[in-house]
């Protein structure tokens, strides 16, 4: 491209500034609520993480006490 014409570009871009502002803070509100979901489902997951894990251990505590094993039958 001649550099001519992309001066031209480049003034028409600068020139229809104001719009493009508004769509660019609209895609920026966007993303940020979606950020914002998507941290509010990962703490979410980290919470339901932990207590499967803390069940799996409660279950593993009881399973020892009564001298069974996990898998085996009575």
């Amino acid at each position: 491209m001649a550099p001519s014409a992309r001066r031209g570009r480049v003034g028409r871009l600068a020139r229809s500034g104001g719009r493009g502002k508004d769509r660019d803070q609209a895609e920026i509100e966007r993303l940020r609520k979606r950020a914002e979901r998507a941290e509010a489902e990962l703490e979410r997951t980290r919470a339901a993480l932990d207590l499967v894990g803390k069940a799996h251990a409660l279950l593993e505590t009881l399973s020892e006490s009564t001298g069974t094993r996990p898998g085996s039958k009575k």
